[in-house]
This record gives structure tokens, C-alpha cells and sequence, in this order.
């Protein structure tokens, strides 16, 4: 049993037992709040909105002490970026409205290598996420994501 609490708050990476690797800021949930809103009794702790429960984890690390060219993470965006974009417009607002500004950057990066031809990926809900980048625009204040989103709408056009 990991004493997942201690991270609360923190940029973490977390390996599943199936060996996928999840970088972000997670939260902690415990195992009450857990079994009232999932139906189950067991500590977790959450990026975004991926739940990710004690008995899933193979292992978590703390990445607040790390640097590097993209911050606390290893890379512009990864796993949970990823399928996020794969799962479609609901996965993909998940990450745009939440309230991490590293998670919506990340986001934001990995849109824009799936929109872009050359990667090989389908990406079926593209007016609907150019649509929701609009929407982005409207809501945030954040200087960086303003600008990271201006760029793409600007790249893409308006839906």
C-alpha cells in the first residue's frame, strides 16, 4: 500500500500496473469520498479526470524537484494528453477546462501534433475541439494559454 496523500497537490508520475506512465498534478482522493462517488473503498489519486486507485498503481514519483526544457515533465505532453485526444471532444475538454494551467498547455501541444497531417492520426472531432479552443479563448485569463490557443485557431480557422 503507497502512502498516496503525500502527494496531494504535486506533479507526479505515476506507472500503472499495466506499465502505462501518466505525468501531471494530481489530487488525492480517499478511499470515502472514493466509495460515494465510484463505488469504491480505496484511496486514489487523480489527474484530471483520470482515477488512478492504490491497487492500480505500480509506482508514483514526485516530480516537483525536476527541470528541464518542458518544466516538471519529461515531455510537451504524453499519456494522459494522448488519450485524452483519442476519447474525442468529451476527453479532450476535460483537459482544456481544468484548473491546472500546466494540463491545458500540455493539452494544447498534443492537439496541435494530431491536427497536423504528417502525424498519421484521424482526428474526428476537430470543429468541435476548434469550436471549444473558442471557447477556451473566452474563459481564460492565462497569458500563455491565450496565446497557445490564438496560434491554433489561427492555424486551423474558426469552426
Amino acid at each position: 500500500m503507497l502512502d498516496l496523500k503525500r502527494f496531494d497537490g504535486k506533479c507526479v508520475r505515476i506507472t500503472d500496473t499495466m506499465g502505462n506512465v501518466f505525468e501531471g498534478v494530481c489530487s488525492h482522493n480517499g478511499e470515502e469520498y472514493n466509495e460515494h462517488e465510484f463505488g469504491r473503498a480505496e484511496e486514489a489519486l487523480q489527474l484530471p479526470f483520470f482515477l488512478f486507485f492504490d491497487s492500480d498503481i505500480a509506482s508514483v514519483e514526485s516530480l516537483e524537484d525536476h527541470t528541464g526544457p518542458w518544466g516538471k515533465f519529461s515531455g510537451p505532453w504524453g499519456t494522459l494528453e494522448e488519450m485524452s485526444a483519442e476519447d474525442g471532444i468529451d476527453g479532450i475538454c476535460e483537459i482544456l477546462f481544468c484548473e491546472e494551467a500546466e494540463h491545458v498547455l500540455r493539452m494544447l501541444r498534443c492537439l496541435d501534433h494530431f491536427f497536423d497531417p504528417a502525424s498519421g492520426r484521424a482526428f474526428p472531432a476537430r470543429w468541435e475541439t476548434v469550436g471549444a479552443l473558442t471557447e477556451l479563448l473566452d474563459a481564460t485569463e492565462d497569458e500563455a494559454i491565450r496565446r497557445e490557443t490564438e496560434r491554433l485557431i489561427e492555424k486551423w480557422g474558426r469552426a
